[in-house]
């Protein structure tokens, strides 16, 4: 898979490649050590790991970005929509602003569109919702209520996306309950 920038000057394109593992050592290598590398650990949540997992490599070889995917149980209203969750969206500090992120989330959409589900799912922090506008994911209307350990339900804090998966796929109207933990 093979994205090119359409930055003012052309460049280089970048290889996506799947990734047959994600490990925190392969986060690590990305983002550096630390406790709450997303930024996200404010609101308590667990978050599931990702199955399917996409990463561009540096030409020497350090894993500079990734992307990873999940299929998930969602309900929108009273009917079942299953979606594939999108998640553990990561660029290099050092690498960023060079088209890194549209490559591996575009790359796993591609890949998603397989999958057979008509949604992709995010969450994500209020400063990244543009970057997510831009590769074509749409803000969930009202609130979204996720899983967490024990059965418990909570509101989801962090900002919920989708973008479609299929010609044509409108979000549904209802009230949307995300039936694991989040992704």
């Amino acid at each position: 898979m093979t994205d090119h920038s359409s930055s003012g000057s052309p460049a280089a394109p970048v290889e996506v490649v799947r990734l047959p593992q994600y490990t925190r050592a392969d986060q690590d290598e990305i983002l550096g050590p630390g406790d709450d590398p997303f930024g996200v650990a404010h609101t308590g949540l667990a978050f599931l790991p990702k199955d399917i997992h996409f990463g561009v490599r540096s030409d020497g070889g350090r894993l500079v970005a990734h992307t990873g995917l999940l299929q998930l149980p969602l309900t929108v209203g009273s009917t079942d929509v299953p979606a594939v969750g999108v998640g553990g969206v990561a660029v290099a500090p050092d690498r960023r602003g060079g088209g890194l992120a549209r490559a591996v989330v575009g790359a796993a959409l591609d890949h998603a569109r397989t999958l057979g589900p008509a949604y992709a799912l995010l969450f994500c922090r209020p400063p990244l919702v543009g970057l997510y506008e831009r590769r074509g994911f749409r803000a969930v209307p009202g609130e979204v209520t996720v899983e967490q350990p024990g059965g418990r339900l909570v509101v989801m804090p962090l900002h919920t996306m989708w973008a479609p998966l299929r010609a044509g796929a409108a979000w549904p109207e209802g009230a949307a309950r995300l039936r694991s933990l989040p992704m």
